[in-house]
C-alpha cells in the first residue's frame, strides 16, 4: 500500500510585534483627548504668564477687556493659545490611530475647542480662544454703553436742577405772602403757583406760552397778593433763569455727547485691533493644531513600525 503524499504546510504569517492596526476613519475619542489637553495646557501657560507678570490682560475675569486689551499681553495670550493647540493636535494625531488623519484630526481639535468656548461663554465663563472672543463682545457695546449712560445720567441731572429751579420759584412765591394772611394761604399760594409754574415751564408749551404766563401772573396777583408789577418782574427774572439752566443744561449735553463720541471713536479702534488680533490668533491656531496633529500621527507611524522589545 502506498503512502498518501503528505500534505503541505502552510507558512504560518507572523504579524511584527511593533505593528499596530490602522483604522481610515477619524477617532473622536482622540479629537475629545486633544481638546482636553488643550484647554488644559492653555490654562497651564496662562496661569505661568499671569504669576510672572507678563498676561496682565484677563479676558475670561475683566469686565472691560478691551481697556486693558495690549499688543504685548495680546501677544502672550496668543502664544499660549497657539502652543495648547499644537500639543491638542499633536495629541490627537499620536492616538488616531490613522497616520493619514492627523491633520484632519488636529483640524477637529480646533474647532472643537472653538465650540465648547462658545458654549462656555454663552454661560458666563471663557476658556482658551475665549479671551479674543470675549474682547470683541465687549468692544462692540463700550460705544453704545458709553452714550447711553451719558444720555441717561444728563436726562437724569436735568430734570433735578429743572425741578429744583421750580421749586425755588414757588418757595419764592410763597413767602411774599403777607404775615396778616390767613392760617391756609400759604397751603393754597403754594398748590396754585406750583400748578401755575408747571404749565408755564411744561416742554412743548410754545403756542401757549403767552397765555401760562398771564395765568401764572394772576396766581401770583391773587394768591401771593403782588402786585402787577411785582408779578410781571417776578415772572421775567423766572422766564430768564430758566432760560439759563437750560442754556446750561445743553452746553453740559453737548460737552458730554463729545466726550461720548470720542470713547465710542477710542472703542472703535481698540475693537478694530482686537479683531485682527482675534482673527490671526485663531488662524494661526487653527494651523498651529493641524499641523500638530500631522506631527502626532508621524510620530505614532514610526512608533508603530520599531519592534517592541521583551
Amino acid at each position: 500500500m502506498t503512502n498518501p503524499s503528505p500534505i503541505p504546510a502552510v507558512p504560518e504569517i507572523i504579524q511584527p510585534a511593533g505593528d499596530r492596526p490602522y483604522y481610515h476613519s477619524l477617532c473622536w475619542g482622540a479629537v475629545l483627548a486633544g481638546t482636553v489637553a488643550a484647554i488644559g495646557i492653555h490654562l497651564l501657560l496662562t496661569a505661568l504668564g499671569v504669576g510672572a507678570g507678563l498676561a496682565t490682560f484677563t479676558p475670561m475675569t475683566d469686565l472691560n477687556p478691551v481697556a486693558n486689551f495690549s499688543v504685548g499681553a495680546g501677544i502672550v495670550w496668543s502664544v499660549c493659545a497657539i502652543v495648547a493647540l499644537w500639543f491638542g493636535g499633536l495629541v490627537a494625531g499620536r492616538f488616531s490611530g490613522c497616520p493619514h488623519r492627523g491633520f484632519a484630526h488636529g483640524i477637529l481639535v480646533w474647532s472643537l475647542t472653538l465650540i465648547l468656548t462658545l458654549l462656555l461663554l454663552s454661560m458666563g465663563t471663557g476658556l482658551i480662544l475665549g479671551g479674543a472672543l470675549k474682547v470683541l463682545g465687549g468692544g462692540l457695546g463700550i460705544g453704545g454703553n458709553a452714550v447711553a449712560s451719558s444720555a441717561g445720567d444728563l436726562a437724569r441731572a436735568g430734570v433735578q436742577r429743572s425741578g429744583e429751579e421750580l421749586g425755588s420759584f414757588v418757595a419764592e412765591a410763597v413767602q411774599s405772602i403777607p404775615t396778616n394772611a390767613a392760617p391756609k394761604a400759604s397751603t393754597r399760594a403754594q398748590r396754585e403757583v406750583s400748578f401755575a409754574v408747571a404749565k408755564l415751564f411744561a416742554p412743548g408749551n410754545e403756542a401757549t406760552f403767552q397765555d401760562n404766563r398771564m395765568a401764572a401772573m394772576h396766581a401770583l396777583m391773587r394768591y401771593t397778593e403782588m402786585s402787577e408789577a411785582d408779578a410781571t418782574i417776578t415772572i421775567n427774572d423766572w422766564i430768564m433763569s430758566y432760560k439759563n439752566l437750560q442754556a446750561e443744561l445743553n452746553n453740559l449735553k453737548a460737552g458730554a455727547e463729545q466726550k461720548a463720541r470720542a470713547t465710542a471713536d477710542q472703542a472703535a479702534h481698540n475693537l478694530s485691533c482686537a479683531a485682527i488680533w482675534s482673527f490671526f490668533a485663531l488662524l494661526i491656531g487653527l494651523l498651529a493644531a493641524a499641523l500638530g496633529g500631522r506631527c502626532g500621527a508621524r510620530w505614532a507611524l514610526r512608533h508603530a513600525n520599531m519592534p517592541r522589545s521583551y
